[in-house]
């Protein structure tokens, strides 16, 4: 790839360091007669000038350090070299004599030639032809000398501690061409060799008689100081004329192909980084020739061999001089010394700067890679992305700038993403796509949210992508991850109890259903209720609605828990009945009598060849047919039908009876299978007569509306279940009156059943048998007698309702008050049940002497219409009075013995009480009433006329009395009745808060004078 193809970016600038000497008699690197350089730690410089002198020069304190003549007269130094921070080797040049290389120890301060460490001369024939490249391993045990007759000079020994060295000619090219180049690698076991036509690799070890050991490249060679060394020392640089090859002691080669001309310079500034200084092509112009010597001559480039770009451009005047890298203000930079006295630093950019130029570029690649290179936190690194991303979205590369958001969820709203690529009505499939795939690898990633599970499915929905769902839907379990392999279907439901009881919501499944169904795909809302759907009502109104295919329907149905089967068949078995009436039936009377087992269920999309039309509607008239039929048509799979003991507590029929409307021989076969079931398993009495009084009603609405040869077989089983229910009710009577009454059950009831047979016409009276009187002395319960009252007083005729009072008007006399209103609503009615007379023997009369309604209350009923004549009210009100004149005669012969009664009493109290009259006690004959022995003194008597022994009995002595006190035994029971009772007669009296707790009771509401008149018959009202 050439240059050309580049990048450029000014990463690197340039920044001129003159002289702070110049112009001094002294200066630093700016005196003309410099001839070589080389940089020193702390910012310092060592300088050869005058041919023969080296200085060390402070760039930071502005002073030179040290100055000394390092050789004699004639000698030209030309190569300096810093080891070891203490240490320098400096190499001259003079003709005719040999290469003198001088290792130098500068804290001892040498003062002239003769102060060096050591010293090697290295000959070259008669030293007559210049040393052209030096290479100088870093611990001074190896030293490489080519000169431009293309001879080269291996030296090894100890130099640093000047115990002697060895040299030896390891090559003499045969063409005398000279050597451009000498570079030890790393580990000094190499020496990478360039002439002007040839690339060599020499061993420095052990002997090569004058042989390289590897040739690099045999027909091209490098020119001076073109190729250089990498910053790790592991690779060979030269730079040609149209590329820029790299090598490695194995021999191996890389190659960059350039376009650079004049290529005069090349330096390695880092393992990234290559210095390359070449000519300015000059203008050919006469006309600014006379400014030739002012323009620059130099272009230095520097390229980024890692990332191919170019990171500098810039012109450089003046010859150069030397290149190096040196710490200077803090800052390692490379430095380019010209033949101007000036120092060109080339200082490196900060990576922010370096980032911020890139961006500005919209080169967002470029600066991802800069970004990575330089370890920046990954939050930067993702705001790079982020940039990245909306430069991309900007620029209509939406799917490429997905893929940048993807990699920058830490700094990025994923709700700003959605908002761009919104599924809203202006939104193109390819933005849909784009959003479906950006929220998708969300999910994968674990981080969707319920939100963002949502929106990739209405994304696939909206994109029609029915493959899309199905992978989502075999690869996103119920736990909420994605799974990388498909999750077999078989395997949805094994964690469905901790799926169902669990909290979680995964997706907004209500509405994904919808837009399924609108969208057309019912197969996959139906695959998606199975397995994301805690209701299984759901599933099946999609299976029936929606797919139309009821048998899949019952088959799910028939996989499910008792519980979910109970709560399908509740919401689903009518339309079922309709669709499948016999397998419903069949499923219906499986769970209702306790021997249903769920099957497993399996999904295909087949249906069973053993339905057909005829059979999914044959008709049954009864259960045992049904059986029958059932029995045959599952022979090959289920050649018994199987009546083992239920597992579990069979619901109550009643909860499914609505299912049946329209239904009824369906009913009837169910209604049947649940009695047979009831019968064998010893169901509870009231559940068995919901069943029983259920089905009379269903037989005697078959007998009503069946077709007439079915009639009468419809009565009969009608007659067969009304005695089975009133064996049931007197079996219910018979153990109630066995068990105590606190633990008594409630009598079951069969009276409903004589309303079903009002309201079909039918007679009880020619239904029912011997038992009948038995059956009429049942205590119903008297809200039931109400509402059957009500039902007949609207359903039937008013005589049917007369003797259904005269019936249980013993056991609920409301039932006379509900029939005063009902009778005397019209004159129809009244002539009905035979008049006035009637009325008022059997009803008003009732009303009156069971005191069941106030006169007033009954004058204001009997006046509520025209039916009642003037004289049933006035004999009405005659009556009344009668009784009433009656009553108040009553009570004054009882309040005339009550008086002559008391009179009596309180004479003879007072003859007790009076202390004066003497007593006439008889004791003749008299025996003690304790021991019954003959009275002897002495005795005790008391005015109650009993007599006792005074030592049968208990002498007692209450505080406040003096001498012995007795106590009638057989009075003292009375005694203490009557101390109490005067006891509340007190409290009562002094307590007028209980009569006004008892007047607000809400049970006294009704007949508060009661209250008060006992209150005063308690003594409330005494004074003292």
């Amino acid at each position: 790839m050439s240059f050309r193809s580049w990048r450029h970016f000014q990463f690197f600038e340039s920044i001129p360091v003159r002289d702070p000497k110049i112009g001094s008699e002294r200066p630093f690197f700016s005196d003309p007669t410099l001839s070589a350089v080389c940089p020193l730690e702390n910012e310092r410089l060592i300088i050869a000038v005058q041919s023969r002198v080296l200085r060390v020069v402070n760039l930071k304190t502005l002073e030179t350090e040290l100055e000394f003549e390092a050789y004699s007269e004639g000698f030209q130094v030309t190569y300096l070299y810093a080891v070891k921070d203490t240490y320098a080797v400096s190499v001259a040049e003079q003709v005719g004599k040999p290469c003198s290389l001088k290792l130098w120890k500068l804290d001892k301060r040498p003062r002239n030639e003769f102060d060096s460490h050591s010293v090697i001369e290295v000959k070259n024939g008669k030293n007559t032809f210049p040393l052209s490249a030096i290479a100088i391993s870093k611990e001074l045990d190896c030293l490489a000398v080519g000169f431009v007759n293309g001879r080269i000079v291996l030296v090894r020994g100890d130099i640093v501690h000047d115990r002697g060295s060895k040299q030896r000619i390891i090559y003499e090219d045969p063409n005398k061409e000279p050597i451009t180049s000498l570079i030890f690698d790393r580990d000094n076991q190499n020496c990478f060799v360039s002439t002007t036509s040839a690339l060599l690799l020499f061993s420095t070890t052990g002997r090569n008689n004058g042989r390289p050991d590897l040739t690099l490249n045999p027909e091209s060679g490098v020119d001076l100081n073109c190729s250089c060394a990498s910053s790790d020392g592991r690779e060979f640089i030269c730079c040609f004329t149209n590329s820029i090859d790299f090598y490695k002691s194995t021999g191996e080669k890389q190659s960059l192909v350039t376009d650079l001309s004049m290529i005069k310079r090349i330096f390695a500034i880092d393992k990234d980084h290559l210095l390359i200084l070449s000519g300015v092509q000059a203008s050919n112009n006469t006309a600014l020739h006379a400014l030739k010597s002012a323009a620059p001559s130099n272009r230095a480039v520097i390229i980024d061999i890692r990332n191919k770009l170019i990171v500098m451009n810039s012109l450089v005047s003046g010859n150069v001089l030397e290149i190096f890298t040196m710490e200077l203000a803090g800052e390692h930079s490379a430095m380019l010394l010209t033949s101007d006295g000036i120092m060109h630093k080339l200082s490196e950019k900060s990576i922010s700067e370096k980032l911020q130029i890139v961006e500005q570029k919209e080169l967002f690649q470029i600066a991802l890679d800069i970004a990575q290179q330089s370890k920046l936190s990954a939050l930067r690194i993702e705001e790079i992305r982020k940039n990245y991303a909306e430069h991309l979205y900007k620029t209509g590369s939406k799917a490429a700038a997905i893929d940048q958001y993807l990699q920058c969820l830490n700094v990025t709203e994923t709700s700003e993403v959605i908002a761009k690529f919104g599924v809203d009505s202006s939104s193109s499939s390819e933005d849909v796509s784009n959003l479906s795939f950006y929220v998708f690898s969300m999910i994968q990633k674990g981080m969707g949210t319920f939100d963002h599970v949502t929106l990739y499915i209405i994304s696939l929905i909206k994109l029609k992508d029915e493959q899309g769902l199905v992978h989502f839907l075999n690869h996103f379990s119920r736990n909420g991850r994605y799974l990388e392999h498909e999750e077999p279907e078989e395997d949805w439901m094994e964690d469905d109890e901790s799926y169902y009881y669990s909290d979680t919501n995964l997706f907004d499944l209500e509405l994904i259903l919808r837009l399924l169904l609108d969208s057309g795909f019912a197969l996959q809302s139906y695959r998606f209720a199975r397995k994301f759907s805690k209701s299984p009502e759901t599933v099946v109104d999609i299976l029936i609605d929606d797919l139309h295919d009821p048998h899949l329907a019952l088959k799910y149905t028939k996989s499910l828990p008792v519980d979910d089967t109970l709560r399908v068949l509740i919401a689903f078995s009518k339309k079922l009945l309709e669709l499948l009436p016999n397998d419903t039936n069949a499923l219906l009377i499986e769970l209702f009598t306790g021997k249903y087992q769920p099957t497993k269920f399996k999904d295909s999309s087949e249906k069973d060849t053993l339905h057909n039309e005829k059979m999914d509607h044959s008709v049954f008239y009864s259960y045992n047919s049904f059986l029958d039929f059932m029995i045959g048509a599952s022979n090959s799979k289920n050649p018994g039908v199987d009546s083992s003991v239920p597992t579990y507590h069979p619901p109550r029929p009643a909860l499914i009876f609505t299912s049946f409307i329209h239904q009824p021989f369906e009913f009837v076969v169910f209604l049947e299978a649940c009695l047979g079931s009831y019968n064998e398993f010893s169901g509870f009495d009231h559940d068995k007569q919901v069943i029983l009084t259920t089905l009379y009603d269903v037989y005697l609405s078959l007998a009503k509306d069946d077709v007439k040869s079915r009639q009468t077989e419809w009565k009969e089983k009608a007659h067969a279940v009304y005695q089975e229910s009133v064996k049931l009710v007197k079996r219910s009577q018979s153990t109630n009156g066995m068990m105590p009454s606190e633990k008594a059950a409630k009598t079951v009831d069969n009276s409903l059943m004589m309303l079903i047979s009002q309201v079909n016409d039918i007679d009880l009276s020619e239904e029912e048998d011997d038992s009948t009187s038995i059956n009429q002395k049942h205590k119903f319960d008297k809200a039931d007698l109400t509402y059957k009252f009500e039902a007949l007083s609207s359903t039937s005729d008013a005589k049917t309702a007369l003797q259904f009072i005269e019936r249980y008007g013993e056991q609920e006399p409301n039932l006379y008050s509900m029939g005063l209103a009902y009778f005397i609503s019209s004159k129809s009615t009244m002539k009905e049940i035979g008049g006035e007379t009637v009325f008022k023997n059997k009803v008003l009369r009732k009303v009156l002497d069971l005191d069941l309604m106030p006169l007033l209350d009954v004058l204001q009923i009997l006046g509520s219409t025209n039916v009642a004549t003037f004289g049933l009210i006035q004999e009405t009100l005659i009556d009344h009075i009668r009784s009433e004149n009656q009553e108040i005669n009553n009570n004054k012969k009882l309040i005339e013995s009550y008086e002559l009664e008391l009179t009596e009493k309180n004479d003879k109290l007072k003859s007790l009480t009076e202390e004066k009259t003497p007593l006439q006690i008889q004791l003749k004959d008299q025996d003690c009433n304790t021991c019954h022995m003959k009275i002897m003194p002495p005795i005790v008597f008391f005015k109650c006329n009993h007599v006792y022994h005074q030592s049968c009995l208990n002498e007692e002595d209450p505080s406040g009395l003096d001498g012995k006190h007795f106590r009638c035994p057989q009075c003292m029971v009375d005694y203490e009745t009557t101390v109490g009772m005067k006891q509340s007669q007190l409290d009562t009296r002094n307590n007028a808060e209980l009569l006004r707790m008892t007047l607000d009771d809400e049970r006294n509401v009704k007949d508060r004078f009661e209250v008060v008149t006992e209150f005063i018959g308690r003594g409330g009202a005494d004074s003292s």
